[in-house]
Parts: structure tokens; sequence; C-alpha cells
């Protein structure tokens, strides 16, 4: 198992969880209070081809509450319903996508991280792709508070 696309629904209760090799996205309760996960359940499963090998990678939450994935080796980023239905592919100009993030003024722009392949062009940069929804602002960790 390889962990990635740790992200959270908009109220914190969902917490989703990717297992790249296995081409796997998992949604599991999380408690606010106590942290604990729980439940956990396939939240979509990828199929990949001989000619789309695209994993599930890392991720980004918007404020609808869908969640948004990279898909390494596969060129994208797709965005799933917050009931795992997928609802959008976004291409990127490199094969190997490695994570999403929200940002500018309002948080519609989507920024796409990219692994470098000598076999596969371009990678190793940095994209942004304009979208309609806006991202969820980062939440800071306060292990003391």
């Amino acid at each position: 198992m390889t962990s990635n696309g740790l992200a959270f629904s908009p109220d914190g209760r969902i917490l989703y969880f990717s297992d790249t090799p296995r081409y796997v996205i998992y949604r599991f309760d999380y408690d606010l209070n106590t942290g604990a996960a729980e439940n956990r359940r396939v939240f979509a499963r990828i199929e990949p081809t001989s000619t789309d090998r695209g994993r599930p990678d890392r991720a980004a939450v918007d404020v609808e509450g869908c969640y948004w994935s990279s898909l390494y080796e596969g060129a994208r980023i797709r965005r799933y319903d917050p009931d795992g239905k997928m609802m959008a592919d976004y291409p990127v100009p490199a094969r190997n996508t490695t994570m999403p993030a929200f940002g500018g003024a309002d948080m519609k722009t989507l920024f796409v991280t990219t692994a470098r392949d000598k076999k596969a062009g371009p990678g190793g940069g940095l994209y942004a792709l304009p979208v309609d929804t806006p991202g969820l602002a980062g939440t800071l960790f306060e292990p003391y508070a």
C-alpha cells in the first residue's frame, strides 16, 4: 500500500485516502474530536488499460465537497463528486501529475505539479488551470491548541 491523496471534506467529517499502486481511493468517517478514521469503504476505483495507467496520487477538495485526484501516468486531474461519481477530467500537458492545489485570490486556479520522466516527455513543471469551482483553503495544524 502506498499512502497518497489524503484530503478532508469541507466539514472535516470525511477523510479520503488513495492507495496509488492498487488504483483505489478510500473514504472514511472521521471523528473531529478523537481523530479516529472508521468505516473504510471504496470511494472510487480506477481501471487501468494498456494505454492508460493513470493512478490516483495526491488530491485536493473543493467547496462543493468534490475530490480532485491527480492521476500519475494519466496526464490529467480527475474530479469526483462526494459520492465517488467521476464528474470530469482536466488534461495536463505532462504525463505524471503529482499534486493538485487550489490558489489565486478566488481559489479558482488549480495548480498541478508534475514529475519528470525521460521516457514520458514533459514533466517536472508546475501548471495552472482555471476552474469554475473554488477550492478549500488549507487548514493549519495546531498540535498544542
